[in-house]
């Protein structure tokens, strides 16, 4: 009898897992009617599957917003953490599917949540150029500042990245021009080694502190020089 017992709960727990793979294909195969029917039959909609994923997470890679709205409508949570620890936001902002990141937030997606290297939502789409989800993310709250775990900002980010649309939006908005990183480092630091005049002229405007010295001990004209960006010399000697 037990062991019939094992058996029959083994065939139970092998099946739910087959079956629950199923709303994962469906939503790869962007098969909106057949995942409509796996639901019907009471799949959980916050299954897991490999890496933690969900199904919303799962809809939202695929940039389908008729599959994020119809799990949303069905109960999905929009906080559930993967094994990374980040959400569906993170991916929508990510990809910059912005109506897929609308229709998080106004189902409560915590627009500040960090994974597990400290990056928010508003990070990723500072440093994949995506201004609509950034603009989108701060007027639900998002906080500018937030730090990864190398201590950069959105700010920082998008300054590395070279995308200077991102980097104008944030320092109208107060983002800090001399946020310090692990290495001292500041955004105006990053614009010297890698040689942005553009980004350095921008960041210029907002009075960035052009004493503090990384943990080299070395500031930002003195790294400009060292690596021989002359046109982002002369524009520190001119300050």
């Amino acid at each position: 009898m037990r062991s019939k017992l094992h058996f029959l709960l083994l065939f139970f727990f092998v099946f739910n897992i087959i079956y629950s793979q199923k709303i994962f294909k469906a939503i790869n195969d962007q098969d909106i009617d057949k995942i409509s029917k796996i639901l019907e039959k009471g799949e959980d909609i916050n299954v897991r599957g490999e890496n933690g994923i969900t199904p919303l997470f799962t809809a939202t890679g695929t940039g389908n917003l008729k599959i994020v709205n119809l799990l949303l409508s069905k109960g999905a949570d929009a906080n559930i953490e993967m094994k990374s620890k980040g959400t569906a936001l993170h991916m929508a902002s990510q990809e910059g599917f912005t109506q897929i990141a609308k229709s998080l937030l106004e189902n409560k997606a915590n627009a500040n949540k960090q994974d597990l290297n400290g990056w928010t939502p508003l990070i990723y789409a500072s440093r994949n150029g995506k201004l609509d989800i950034v603009k989108l993310l701060v007027d639900n709250g998002a906080a500018i500042d937030t730090k990864a775990n190398d201590r950069a900002t959105a700010l920082a980010i998008a300054v590395a990245k070279n995308n200077t649309h991102i980097a104008r939006y944030l320092l109208d908005k107060g983002a800090n021009v001399n946020n310090l990183d692990k290495d001292n480092e500041t955004p105006v630091m990053y614009c010297a080694s890698g040689g942005k005049a553009e980004m350095l002229n921008l960041l210029l405007k907002y009075n960035p502190d052009l004493t503090i010295t990384n943990n080299a001990g070395k500031s930002v004209l003195d790294i400009a020089k060292e690596r021989s960006y002359d046109q982002i010399t002369i524009i520190l000697q001119g300050k």
